[in-house]
């Protein structure tokens, strides 16, 4: 049962978590509608489907869009602009996301939708030694993590005031297909393909890695039955060092024998303990993940084989 999920409105779709999601809509026969930044290279890799409609429509741009139909379902608000390290402790920047997430909640009324999904980010913790919940005071340490938070709580105010079930989702370390170049497994992938060497920390991090099909899934199962104005850390739940990671990583390269770890030194306000308490979101919406760290990196590994080539 749950809600109806028949047409989706998406900011953000040409993301890894976006591509993702559009793919799990579309198997579940789910029309539609993406804004998408025009200028943005990702929005070559955009599935060819009747049933997606792409809007060129930045995020700056929300503000201005007129609805051609009221009839929608659900909004998928994943579009975050400013994203580059550089940017992230840019707090004029940063603080413009939040303006452009409210304009996506008054866009969601008025296209007649009865769900509002944003995508949150284990940035607005800030650091903890223990699983993140819900109710995990945050404390976070950056523009981002700060604007982030700040754009759950603005949305979700605003939701109460048009009527719409607000849900939140802190997601933490995704990875997968068109995943970010910069990242730890994709930036060590594609070194490793093109014959470059790897580079990695001490890895003593307790990390938490989810595939993004997985994430995907549970953002879906979220808009049909999540409960309204909850926030549901979005994780695996099984997390371990990062180094147990990396060597799973090198075997399936074939590069065990050039796992070096230490070569990049720990950033100042490095997170040791990234884990999420994935309680909430399997008892409401039945969700559990699906994709191994062992089969999911195979598939990222494959996927990127074909892009270098």
């Amino acid at each position: 049962m749950g809600y109806q999920i028949k047409k989706a409105v998406m900011t953000g779709g040409s993301g890894a978590v976006g591509m993702a999601l559009i793919q799990k809509l579309l198997e579940e026969n789910t029309e539609i509608l993406l804004f998408q930044r025009e200028a943005s290279e990702r929005r070559l890799n955009l599935p060819k489907d009747d049933r997606l409609h792409v809007v060129y429509c930045s995020l700056e741009q929300l503000k201005d869009y007129v609805p051609q139909e009221r009839d929608y379902d659900v909004f998928f608000h994943l579009g975050w602009t400013n994203t580059p390290q550089k940017l992230r402790e840019d707090m004029e920047k940063q603080f413009e996301n939040v303006k452009y997430s409210c304009d996506a909640v008054r866009l969601a009324y008025e296209m007649g939708c009865h769900t509002f999904i944003g995508a949150g980010s284990q940035a607005e913790y800030g650091r903890h030694e223990e699983p993140l919940r819900d109710d995990t005071l945050c404390t976070p340490e950056n523009a981002y993590g700060i604007t982030k938070l700040c754009a759950c709580h603005s949305t979700r105010v605003l939701c109460q005031k048009y009527g719409i079930r607000h849900i939140w989702a802190r997601i933490l370390s995704g990875y997968g297909k068109y995943d970010n170049d910069n990242s730890v497994l994709i930036s060590n992938i594609l070194n490793a393909l093109k014959g470059q060497k790897m580079a990695f920390s001490k890895g003593e991090q307790i990390w938490d890695f989810l595939y993004m099909d997985d994430i995907a899934n549970a953002l879906y199962l979220l808009a049909k039955k999540g409960k309204n104005n909850r926030i549901y850390p979005v994780g695996s739940g099984k997390a371990r060092p990062l180094k147990e990671y990396i060597a799973i990583l090198c075997d399936k390269l074939g590069k065990s024998d050039e796992m070096v770890l230490g070569s990049i030194p720990y950033g100042e306000k490095q997170v040791m303990h990234l884990e999420a308490d994935i309680t909430k979101l399997k008892e409401d919406t039945g969700w559990e993940p699906e994709v191994e760290f062992e089969e999911g990196i195979e598939r990222t590994i494959e996927f990127y084989k074909e892009r270098v080539q």
